[in-house]
Formats: structure tokens, sequence, C-alpha cells
């Protein structure tokens, strides 16, 4: 998929760097390979309008070694507040490669892409 404004390319904002780092943090070996591909990741502008799902554009180096995935959701963070849990994240990979951040909300009160000032982002280890 094409970001909306390919000609706007930019860093991360701090806050899906921050989301990115903890859906990143496992202990696998794919997770060492995403947080290697992170490095080279830039903003790949919004996927849908009225949504802060984002995309990630990465243009791998020579020698950049793929994400061993069948393609979809890669890794996963629940967010919560005190004792509820509101929703999740999710960490897409598409063709090897670091892809989206979506996020999931539980019930009808929709919160815009939960920040880790304001809520408890836990990553949801493999098993």
């Amino acid at each position: 998929m094409t970001p909306k404004n390919p000609s706007r390319r930019r860093e991360l904002h701090s806050t899906g760097n921050t989301l990115l780092a903890i859906l990143c943090s496992g202990t696998d070996t794919a997770s060492s390979i995403a947080r290697s591909q992170l490095t080279q990741a830039t903003w790949g502008g919004y996927e849908h309008d009225g949504c802060d799902c984002f995309l990630i554009s990465f243009t791998p180096a020579a020698n950049a070694q793929g994400i061993m995935h069948d393609g979809g959701p890669f890794s996963f963070a629940e967010v919560s507040s005190g004792e509820t849990t509101l929703g999740l994240l999710e960490l897409w990979v598409v063709d090897e490669r670091l892809h989206s951040v979506n996020y999931m909300p539980f019930g009808d009160d929709r919160i815009e892409l939960p920040s880790p000032e304001d809520y408890t982002i836990t990553l949801i280890e493999n098993e």
C-alpha cells in the first residue's frame, strides 16, 4: 500500500517511536530483526482518514535481514488504564518488512492512538 503523502517522508513521531520500541521489545530473533529494521524506518503516513493507525516506510539496506513471518500481525501489546484493558496495539509485517501499527479498542469508547504517558502499554510475549 502506498502512503497517502509519499513525498512527505519524515521521521516517526515520538509516540510512534515509543510504541514501536514496545512492540519490538520481545526477546526472540524476529523481534531483534524488527529492532534492526526500525533503525532504517521512517514515517509512512496514515493508513486511513480519521484513524491514528500509521504506516512504516522502510527501505532496506543491501544486507538487511527480513522478518520470517507469514505476514499480518507480528507483535501485540495490551493497552490498559488501571485494571481495565482498553484494547490492543498490533505491529504488522508484510513481505518480511515492518508495515504498520494498528490500534483495536475494545467496547464503544474509542480512544485515539494510545500514548504511553497516558496508558499502560504492555507487550504480549509470543509463546
